[in-house]
């Protein structure tokens, strides 16, 4: 008979906290490969709840199972196998605890994509907060040494390190491609020569865990390392699905398929793939068998093209997308995001720094029940700055996308020298050759990384899964007109609305300090104003009032000087004497450049 162990990741088995139980089978499989065999464990609480995890083979002999307890108390497992006997039938129990600790992530269970919410939960319903670092060269970046960039930081680990600044700075996800990766399952297999790269990868996603962070990961290859003959065979889709569901989902994650994988004309245009588009695109396979496989049910959405060729129905795309695709979701269908528990977007928008945002893009996001994130866009020292990266994450909130991925040169691709030979310019900033060379141990104390801190801050302070975005609705507001000193081209803003308490929230930028006049107030209102700095993440103490005319409407004055830089908040409409709520937001901007 084969010898069973439960192994527990730390002292305890906790609510929510990996836990593993190995087995060995009666036969070695470093030659073959384990593919011809099924194996699974069920898992049932004395409540009754059952949780079916898939297990993987791990080399020669040994199996695993990885489990994650959603409630505390017994735990009764019992696995079943197809093609080694000696797996079959096994039967154990543990006891879970209530986790102890202070990470939001096991206090409250792991993230979901609620049906009919625009935001992100934990498990017990808690709005969950993405604010994303990526890092698509996740395994090119040294574990067990500090690498070649690590400047003065002492770091002994460079992926720990800038893990461990990420969650210091406010960071909740970390968004990762397998880019470097030590395995190749390209062939649509698991052999021995994968899995000391598959043990590598363990020590990533514990080590992300350990510190709390949900790992948007993105399944098996680069989308254009797809070949024909894995895109038609489904049973290797469904083999790899099942063992990357069975190695890592028991860990907080979210899964991302590939990148620029939906609808994939991308590819396609630039020399990938030839095979496939959005009508006959074989990640939504990938994400059916994901599904399938993940008792959790986390969150899947498949990383998609930049918004200039795909948002969700294509309305969104420049003219409509190309005309080929029609700029469409391989997952828009209903049926399809049901199939394949798609349940989230993960948009690559780069919203204009200069003007208001394409409110086109964001219409097509907000109309569909699905959260979406910005989870691509210009990385700092790449194509934007320090004003750019954190514009971004504003202006994404309040288009409704209620999530946002930071990135930052020599971190979100380590070691790369894509598109580093030449001057890039955001509307705003000129971003030269020698700017893209910053090395990481640099670029992780980025200003802009710090105020990521403060973006949370400020949108933490109410209820910003709330918002609901204006899309410069004229109705709602309308910007001053220009004057000699100040043209009107130099305005641009966006603002969202709470609709209990009524509060609306505004964030302005541009080269001039103009505002414009707020629309549909109750009439004769004081309103009062509160200013955030967006640098320091500071309130400003003290409050400006303005009162609504006989029309409800309210012109806010020009940006002053002395407010450089500084957002301002109204967080309360009234009624003399009793109150109503209402928020307003605004940015303050330079005379030659956008501030925020």
């Amino acid at each position: 008979m084969a010898a069973c162990v439960a192994t527990v990741c730390g002292a305890d088995v906790e609510t929510w906290r990996v836990t593993e139980l190995a087995f060995e089978a009666d036969a070695d499989y470093d030659k073959t490969g384990a593919d011809a065999v099924t194996f699974d464990a069920v898992f049932t609480h004395a409540s009754g709840e059952k949780v079916s995890r898939p297990g993987f083979w791990d080399g020669g002999k040994t199996f695993r199972v990885r489990f994650a307890p959603t409630k505390s108390g017994r735990w009764s497992w019992a696995t079943t196998c197809q093609g080694n006997a000696a797996l079959n039938g096994k039967t154990g129990a543990l006891e879970a605890k209530p986790y102890a600790g202070d990470l939001e992530i096991y206090k409250r269970g792991f993230v979901k994509a609620a049906k009919g919410a625009k935001h992100f939960t934990y498990a017990d319903g808690t709005p969950f907060f993405y604010l994303g670092d990526t890092h698509w060269g996740l395994y090119k970046e040294e574990i067990d040494e500090p690498g070649p960039h690590a400047g003065s930081t002492g770091a002994a680990s460079h992926f720990k390190y800038i893990v461990d600044r990420r969650a210091a700075q406010g960071f909740t996800v970390l968004q990762s491609e397998p880019i470097g990766a030590k395995f190749n399952v390209q062939d649509g297999k698991v052999d021995a020569s994968d899995i000391s790269g598959f043990q590598l990868a363990d020590r990533y996603y514990q080590y992300l865990a350990e510190k709390g962070l949900v790992h948007a990961n993105a399944e098996f290859f680069f989308a254009s390392q797809m070949s024909k003959k894995l895109a038609d065979d489904p049973a290797a889709i469904d083999r790899l699905a099942r063992y990357w569901v069975a190695r890592f989902g028991a860990y907080p994650v979210m899964w991302t398929l590939a990148q620029e994988a939906d609808n994939d004309f991308y590819h396609e245009r630039h020399g990938g793939h030839n095979f496939y588009c959005a009508t006959n695109n074989p990640w939504v396979t990938v994400a059916e068998c994901l599904h399938r496989a993940d008792a959790y049910r986390h969150p899947l959405t498949a990383h998609q093209e930049n918004t200039k060729h795909t948002t969700v129905t294509g309305r969104g795309t420049e003219k409509g997308g190309p005309e080929k695709f029609g700029g469409r979701s391989a997952f828009a269908d209903a049926a399809v995001a049901a199939r394949t528990g798609h349940t989230w977007w993960g948009v690559q928008w780069s919203p204009s720094l200069t003007a208001s945002p394409d409110c086109a893009a964001a219409r097509d996001y907000w109309a569909d029940p699905r959260p979406a994130v910005n989870y691509e866009g210009r990385y700092c020292y790449l194509w934007t700055k320090d004003f750019g990266a954190r514009a971004q994450g504003y202006i994404s909130f309040l288009c409704g996308m209620f999530g946002y991925g930071y990135g930052a040169i020599d971190i979100w691709l380590y070691l790369s020298t894509y598109d580093v030979k030449r001057a890039s310019h955001d509307g705003v900033d000129k971003i030269t050759p020698e700017d893209k060379q910053v090395p990481w141990c640099e670029s992780v104390e980025f200003p802009s990384a710090h105020q990521m801190a403060h973006f949370k801050k400020f949108f933490t302070s109410f209820d910003w899964w709330n918002l609901k975005p204006g899309f410069g609705d004229g109705a709602r507001f309308t910007p001053r007109s220009g004057t000699a000193r100040a043209p009107a081209h130099g305005i641009a803003y966006t603002f969202a609305t709470l609709a209990n308490p009524n509060r609306t929230v505004f964030y302005f930028y541009g080269t001039n300090r103009l505002t414009g006049t707020v629309h549909a107030l109750t009439p004769d209102r004081f309103h009062s104003a509160r200013w955030f700095n967006t640098r320091t993440g500071e309130w400003k103490d003290e409050s400006v009032t303005f009162v609504s005319d006989d029309r409800g409407n309210l012109e806010l004055p020009p940006l002053r000087r002395r407010r450089r830089g500084r957002l301002s908040r109204v967080p309360r409409e009234r009624e003399r004497p009793r109150r109503h709520a209402a928020h307003l937001l605004r940015v303050p901007s330079g005379r030659s450049r956008p501030q925020g």
